[in-house]
């Protein structure tokens, strides 16, 4: 079996999204007689803490942890809640110290706040590396400051090295929203094209990252996924309302405002409609949402456990999905997509009804995308999956949702390794 070191900040028990991804790779990659280690920290800036995913980390697999500095502590000593996480927009209701700590991010860190952890990661990739023989590297980002742990990996070891972008680097939108030290931006870029010249392959979840990066001609798609695992064990049951459910973090830019304006359009004809939030809300939206819902439909849950989640995003009526409402978002694909197509309940998406999302909503026939400002194509869907939910009727989705299967991404995977 041929041996591949796998670096990645984000790795149980850290939640969200981006864990799933290396994740199950990792859990079926032996399948395809490839054997991973996983180099990672210990303590890192999580988005979410889920202990519950531990338990989905193969006991055959060797998980490397190392100690880090985070960004996130300096943030609890100065009384703040988190350290910023994906957006780095400020507003006048900032302390001083968040908006001079995002300053520092945005223009003395580069490319990101994580690069702290490379000295570790590094040194512990190294002494590996020198005990045993491994085929491959492969560096995951975000953050995509653990690509320059693997292009030193590559220089000094001489190993072949992937590299995997789940998310732009120097185009990614919250980055085109705020304002950077023309030189910090230029040595981004710099790095940023080292990389990919550097790397042997490269990886992306859809074809608008590759295009960003200028790398189509050595680039691969693998998108993410759901596991059929993750779905197995969990009972369908009818709830006594039509439960529409959100899960992840609400910002300014997916906001869901228009969906509670379309529900009180209809809300007389359906008053048993519930929409639940399970998540992080931004304050200045959360008031929003507060004062459209004049019939007390809308309940804000905390973040759950991803196994708990699932239970619950299966026991859904509806399922709503919410792309970023800013610039050049026809690629934005969130991961989220995929475990809504594996729980095989429909999806109302609001976003871009060209962009990438919605094809994949069309393709399967798993629900509709509907435009930002198109309140009477929202209602109409809301109540139309109401009523086949009154009559019990079972949505049909196609077979093209298997081409999302983790197992059959991990082998589209496998022949990515076997190639270099």
């Amino acid at each position: 079996m041929k041996k591949v070191l796998v670096i990645v900040y984000y790795w149980p028990p850290s939640g969200g999204a981006g864990v799933q991804r290396w994740l199950k790779f990792v859990k079926y990659l032996p399948q395809f007689d490839w054997q991973p280690t996983v180099i990672t920290t210990s303590n890192g800036d999580y988005p979410a803490i889920d202990e519950s995913l531990l338990k989905e980390v193969p006991e055959d697999i060797k998980v490397i942890r190392t100690k880090t500095p985070t960004f996130g502590k300096w943030f609890s000593k100065a009384g703040e809640q988190s350290a910023p996480y994906g957006s780095l927009e400020t507003s006048e209701e900032d302390s001083f110290f968040r908006r001079f700590a995002i300053w520092c991010r945005l223009n003395l860190t580069v490319p990101d706040a994580r690069v702290v952890w490379n000295k570790y990661a590094l040194q512990a990739a190294f002494e590996e590396m020198r005990k045993f023989k491994y085929d491959l590297i492969i560096t995951s980002g975000p953050p995509h400051s653990t690509h320059l742990i693997g292009r030193k990996l590559k220089n000094i070891f001489n190993v072949k090295w992937l590299v995997d972008f789940r998310d732009p680097w120097t185009k990614i939108d919250y980055l085109e929203k705020v304002n950077r030290f023309a030189l910090t931006k230029k040595i981004d870029e710099k790095l940023e094209r080292k990389i990919i010249n550097q790397c042997d392959r490269i990886i992306s979840i859809n074809k608008s990252i590759l295009k960003g990066l200028k790398a189509i001609n050595k680039g691969i798609i693998i998108p993410n996924g759901f596991d059929p695992a993750d779905f197995t064990e969990i009972e369908k049951k009818k709830t006594k309302k039509f439960q529409i459910n959100y899960f992840g973090n609400i910002t300014a830019e997916r906001d869901p405002s228009i969906v509670l304006k379309a529900v009180n359009q209809i809300y007389s004809q359906f008053p048993d409609i519930q929409i639940n939030i399970w998540g992080n809300v931004s304050d200045e939206v959360k008031a929003d949402l507060i004062s459209l819902d004049e019939n007390k439909f809308v309940k804000f849950h905390n973040y759950i456990p991803h196994d708990k989640m699932m239970r619950r995003m299966v026991n859904s009526s509806l399922l709503l999905l919410l792309i970023n409402n800013v610039p050049n978002n026809l690629g934005i694909l969130t991961g989220k997509i995929y475990e809504y197509l594996g729980a095989k309940v429909p999806v109302l998406g609001v976003g871009p009804i060209e962009g990438e999302a919605a094809k994949i909503l069309n393709e399967t026939r798993s629900g509709k995308m509907c435009d930002y400002s198109d309140q009477k194509a929202i209602s109409e869907f809301i109540s139309w999956q109401y009523s086949m939910w009154k009559k019990d009727e079972k949505p049909t989705a196609s077979g093209e949702i298997d081409q999302y299967d983790r197992v059959h991404l991990t082998k589209n995977l496998a022949e990515v390794l076997e190639s270099l």
